[in-house]
């Protein structure tokens, strides 16, 4: 398929674009990312331990 010009994608960008407007549902998203993809989890994992501190 790609070679007659079809761009493949995972589901992740599937679900980005379909998501469209992450301002709408951060909370329910990101469960979902970070519940089936290790790499986001611990992504957010570092984030919220980053910000918890500055505050």
């Amino acid at each position: 398929m790609q070679v007659a010009g079809v761009q493949l994608v995972g589901w992740f960008g599937v679900v980005c674009e379909l998501h469209r407007d992450w301002r709408n549902d951060i909370e329910g998203l990101g469960t979902l990312f970070s519940n089936h993809l290790t790499n986001y989890r611990n992504l957010m994992t570092s984030y919220f331990t980053l910000t918890q501190k500055m505050k």
